[in-house]
């Protein structure tokens, strides 16, 4: 009876990590063609934005609107922690990119969207789930790095500008983050809005 049960357990584990691994991501963040950060432009960027906590797809031209400036500002992991509180530091419009197109589309499914509705349901930023990588490509942005952000300016003309690239505290959303922290990494991010 023991046996068998824990063959069940063994073969469920395997199944499950079979099926993580026949669902992770090639290498989709690397640009087909290297992409020049002097030449970005919204042009590039997706027609389509699916956004967290969202139903309905928001079009280009109504999330970028010509003679307007505004802010994407692309989140690795940890970084998302601290990123649903920018709202309360700068009153800039901001558009946030979640870079989680390398993870398992298993995983995305049973954590990461559900944790990115808990995290953003009260930000009064809109954040993209970037699940296929198609912003972080336009924007020719392949560090992954767990805990950094990429900010980038959105001219009134179309034209992108890369700012800044910063950290936040390192395993943030695993092992948790000070307020102290999360105000002061904001602080430092709604400076960068320039």
């Amino acid at each position: 009876m023991i046996g068998n049960i824990l063959k069940i357990v063994f073969l469920g584990v395997i199944g499950f990590a079979g099926l993580v691994y026949l669902t992770a991501p090639e290498d989709k963040l690397k640009p087909r063609a290297k992409v020049d950060e002097n030449n970005l432009n919204i042009v590039t960027l997706p027609s389509h934005y699916e956004f967290v906590n969202d139903t309905f797809y928001t079009k280009k031209q109504d999330l970028f609107k010509k003679g307007e400036t505004s802010y994407i500002i692309i989140a690795n992991h940890d970084s998302l922690v601290v990123l649903n509180e920018l709202y309360k530091y700068t009153n800039k419009k901001v558009v946030l990119v979640a870079n989680v197109s390398r993870t398992p589309w298993v995983i995305k499914k049973l954590a990461v969207d559900g944790k990115l509705e808990e995290l953003y349901k009260d930000s009064k930023i809109k954040i993209v789930n970037d699940s296929n990588g198609e912003i972080v490509k336009a924007l020719g942005s392949n560090d992954i790095m767990q805990n950094k952000y990429f900010i980038y300016k959105v001219l009134a003309d179309g034209k992108i500008k890369k700012l800044s690239t910063g950290t936040v505290k390192l395993d943030a959303l695993q092992k948790g983050i000070s307020k102290e922290e999360i105000k002061a990494s904001n602080e430092a991010i709604a400076k960068a809005l320039n």
